[in-house]
């Protein structure tokens, strides 16, 4: 999985988006919108548009927003995947949230 704007992990204390599908995940600075950033292959839309879901990042845990391409298991699966990176496993993320509900 390709991994676009880990340095973004490293400011402790700020909000982070990040979007996230099959083949990578791109962090971002919270005052952008997830439906404005864009990359080969990844692409998140508003009202479960696009391929790709749209996650924050707070001080304590990751949010994901629904998708109704996601299931539960699929984007526990996607996560796993995520932190097979070292450089985001050692960020210090918190457990992760999807629909409001932990399930990592």
């Amino acid at each position: 999985m390709q991994s676009v704007g880990v340095d973004f992990l490293k400011a402790k204390g700020l909000t982070r988006k990040f979007i996230l599908n099959d083949s990578a995940i791109v962090f971002f600075p919270g005052n952008q919108e997830h439906r404005d950033v864009k990359t080969a292959g990844l692409s998140y839309e508003d009202n479960y548009g696009g391929n790709a879901l749209a996650g924050l990042v707070t001080p304590d845990r990751v949010e994901i927003r629904y998708h109704r391409a996601f299931s539960d298991e699929r984007v526990r699966n996607l996560w796993r995947q995520v932190l097979k990176n070292p450089e985001i496993a050692g960020a210090g993320l918190g457990d992760l949230y999807y629909q409001g509900r932990k399930i990592l």
